[in-house]
Order: C-alpha cells, then sequence, then structure tokens
C-alpha cells in the first residue's frame, strides 16, 4: 500500500512554507489540520477519496444513517400493536442509498466549509512524503516544517469460490438490497452489518470463527447481541471455519447458499513501507509506532488515526489529530486511552467505556420509564465498582451510544457512584438507568448506603 492520499481543491496561493502537511483527511487528519489552523498555524491537506475519509465516505456515517433508516423500519413493522397502521413495509432501496449519499454529501461539505474558513489549504493528487520537510503530489513540491500521516486502513479481504465478495466498502456501492447474505466476521463491523440488513429485510447469517461475538469484549457483551441478534431472525454461528463444498458454504454441519458474502474480517493500516524506511519512521503489523505525542521515530513527522493501528475508532483519530497539533505547536500534550467509549450499532444498541471488572451492579430496562414509554425495552445498564470508585459502565438498550458519555466523564474525572446517583436526572428519560445502576452499587459498598452530595 502506498502512503498517499489525494484531494479537492485549492482554495488560496499555497505559501511557500506549511507549519504543517496533513496527508489524508480522515477524522484525525481533519482535527488536526484544523485544530492547527484555529491557532494561526498554515496547514496543507491532502485527501483523494472525498473529505472525512473512511469514516465519512464508507465508515462511520453511511452505516448509521442505514441503522436509523433500519430502525425505522423496525418501528415500523411493529406499530400496528399500537394502533398505527398495519406494520407492512416496502423499501425502496434506490431512495434509500440517495439519502445515504446524499447525508455524506453533507457532512463532507460542511468539513470543506469548515476548512476553507479557517484558511486551511486542501490540494488534490497523489501525496509522496520525501522528508520531514518537503510533499510531492503531481509533480509539485510543498515545503513544510511538520508532516503528520493520517493514511488510514483498507479493509482485508476473504475469498469463497463461486460467491460474490463483498468489503465494508465496497458493500455500499450495491445496487439493490440482495435477499440473503452471509456476513464474515462478529466484530463490530459485522454485527452492525449483520443488524441492519437483516432490519431492511434481508435473510441474514452471521459467522464468527472464534467462540463468542464481539471476541475482543468480554464475554457477556457477545453473548447478549447475540441473543437479541436470534431473537431477530439472524442465523448465528460461533466457533466455526467458513468454507465451501459443492458450490455451497459450509459451516460446521450446516450448509446455506447465500446470495451474496460480506466480508467483516478486520483492516490493515495503509502503510508505504519503503517510504516510510526511507524517512526512518518505525512500524509494525498494526500500523505506524508513536509515542503518547503522535510523534514517530523520525523527527517532526507524527502519525494518527487508523494508520497507526492503536484502535480504528473515529473519535479516537480524532482525540490523536487534537493531541498532534498541540504537541506540533509545542505543548507536549499526551493521549489519554483509559476512557474510550465503545460502541456497537445493533438492536438494541451496545455501548461500554472503562474496564469491565470489579463489582457489577445492574439497572434492567425494562424497569425505565422512558424506554417503555417508547417500547423498547431491550437491555440493561450496568456499572463496575472497586472500592467506592466507578471504573466501567456497560449499557445495551435503545440509544445507548447517547448515554455512554455521561459514564465515560464520570470515570474521566475518577467520580464514584455515588456522584452519578446522586445528581438529579430528568425523568423520564433513558439515562436515569445509569443513575438506578449507580444507586444499586452504592448499596453494594461496605457502607450500604448512597451518600448525599455535598
Amino acid at each position: 500500500m502506498e502512503l498517499r492520499r489525494a484531494v479537492f481543491i485549492v482554495h488560496r496561493i499555497l505559501p511557500i512554507m506549511y507549519d504543517a502537511i496533513v496527508v489524508g483527511a480522515g477524522p484525525g487528519g481533519y482535527a488536526c489540520a484544523l485544530s492547527l489552523a484555529k491557532e494561526g498555524a498554515n496547514v496543507c491537506i491532502i485527501e483523494r477519496n472525498g473529505l472525512g475519509g473512511t469514516c465519512t465516505q464508507r465508515g462511520c456515517i453511511p452505516t448509521k444513517y442505514l441503522h436509523a433508516m433500519g430502525d425505522l423500519a423496525r418501528r415500523v413493522r411493529a406499530s400496528k400493536r399500537y394502533g398505527i397502521g398495519d406494520g407492512v413495509i416496502s423499501i425502496n432501496y434506490d431512495m434509500l442509498s440517495a439519502g445515504m449519499r446524499s447525508t455524506i454529501s453533507r457532512i463532507a461539505s460542511g468539513m470543506r466549509l469548515q476548512l476553507r474558513q479557517h484558511k486551511v489549504d486542501t490540494v488534490s493528487g497523489e501525496a509522496s512524503v520525501i522528508s520531514s520537510g518537503i510533499v510531492e503530489v503531481g509533480g509539485a513540491r510543498y515545503e513544510t516544517r511538520n508532516v503528520v500521516l493520517a493514511t488510514g486502513s483498507i479493509p482485508k479481504t476473504i475469498d469463497l469460490p463461486g460467491y460474490e465478495m463483498l468489503t465494508t466498502d465496497s458493500v455500499f456501492e450495491l445496487q439493490s438490497l440482495p435477499e440473503s447474505i452471509l456476513v464474515i466476521g462478529g466484530g463490530y463491523s459485522g454485527c452492525e452489518f449483520a443488524s441492519i440488513l437483516n432490519a431492511l429485510g434481508c435473510r441474514v447469517w452471521l459467522a464468527e470463527s472464534q467462540g463468542s461475538l464481539l471476541p475482543e469484549q468480554p464475554k457477556i457483551v457477545g453473548d447478549t447481541v447475540e441473543k437479541y441478534m436470534k431473537l431477530d431472525g439472524i442465523s448465528v454461528f460461533t466457533g466455526v471455519m467458513t468454507d465451501v463444498h459443492d458450490g455451497r458454504i459450509v459451516m460446521g454441519r450446516d450448509e446455506i447458499d447465500p446470495e451474496v458474502v460480506l466480508g467483516c474480517v478486520g483492516r490493515y493500516p495503509a502503510l508505504d513501507t519503503d517510504r516510510l524506511d526511507m524517512l526512518g519512521v518505525k512500524y509494525g503489523d498494526r500500523g505506524i509506532v508513536v509515542d503518547a505525542e503522535m510523534q514517530t521515530s523520525a523527527d517532526n513527522i507524527y502519525a494518527v488515526g487508523d494508520v497507526t493501528g492503536a484502535y480504528e475508532l473515529a473519535h479516537v483519530a480524532t482525540r490523536q489529530g487534537e493531541v498532534a497539533a498541540d504537541n506540533i505547536l509545542g505543548r507536549h500534550t499526551r493521549i489519554d486511552y483509559t476512557t474510550i467509549p465503545y460502541c456497537v450499532f445493533t438492536y438494541p444498541e451496545v455501548a461500554m467505556v472503562g474496564r469491565l471488572e470489579g463489582s457489577a451492579s445492574t439497572a434492567q430496562m425494562v424497569a425505565n420509564a422512558k424506554a417503555n414509554c417508547m417500547g423498547q425495552t431491550r437491555g440493561f445498564t450496568s456499572v463496575y465498582t472497586k472500592n467506592g470508585t466507578l471504573l466501567g459502565a456497560l449499557i445495551v438498550g435503545a440509544h445507548a451510544s447517547e448515554i455512554i458519555g455521561e459514564a465515560a466523564l464520570a470515570i474521566r474525572m475518577g467520580l464514584g457512584p455515588q456522584d452519578v446517583a446522586g445528581t438529579i436526572h430528568a425523568h423520564p428519560t433513558l439515562p436515569e438507568a445509569l443513575a438506578d445502576a449507580a444507586a444499586a452499587a452504592c448499596m453494594h459498598e461496605a457502607e450500604g448506603v448512597c451518600p448525599r452530595p455535598e
């Protein structure tokens, strides 16, 4: 892979010397460029596949748009039991795709406007980093004091003879919804795509070679997701290998014949190893090696986002970009990975933050008034504590991704369950479930009661 990205438009005359050139305009590169520009730095950003990178163009944004549409389809189907309509739906995939593309375009346009307003140059072409001071694009050379590598990642591919294979990039190029689909890989992407496509009316099989879904998380997370998927009619296979025999896909003792196959088997960093060797930038199987200030082994060269291999999360890339910008400005800011929220957009959503260890206290969503009003009582909220300190939180339920931020802030600030439980939450709201779980944790503490906040 090549450490290259292309561009868009030059908005103004390029200065002779940039303070930083950012290669890649995904969440990390964009955040870095904008943070620097807001401090008055001269910045150039180079991107070839659309502003926003994988996240905006073929990742977070299109999947969450489809997740929202899938949720709408699910609610329409359920509406009959509440006396609204007949519960029958039809899906116009052309209109669905057009809405998705329009959403992507609006978000990318907003990013472009922000860059223009802060006088960031966006350059078009293939970028080659010649040194920490020179970047070449289309034969033209641009001088800079610092380079930020934000080249992202590329989906891994698999092959099953006789079947149309899709990646997490190419799946958005489908011209119509398949009747049936096999999703291989039970990580975040696989679980999300399986849930979304099922909600949109596809027959879905989901296969994971390890013993549970979401194998990098505590088993309770994967087991919970699997339970609700099966209730929705998704066929889930764990601990099985996928092969082809006599023209049919074999998984353990089961044979299936899906219309298409989607591989969600991870991504690898977009590295031009020859170029990195020349620059003296160290890298490994997971990506470019950086320190806590996002500095590589080469002076004045930084790296952020998926290319570092630390986490494949847009919000982590964004923070890395901000940290890199701070350090280019001489502030010596260090990245803190201790309170990273993880969200899985299934039905219901799953969100977690911190360490899921210590003593767990749980509140069921069926006891939450707002969840009952919404008719979405699946799930629970658990907080994990030790010696009066909040260590982690796991939320399974409607809009879990919107609630987890409160837990992340509480953990980051070193608060205890009494601080969350003692905070007045609006009623009826879903975040009350977090307060209820925190109150239960207080009762589990040695003193037996939840102290009132002073």
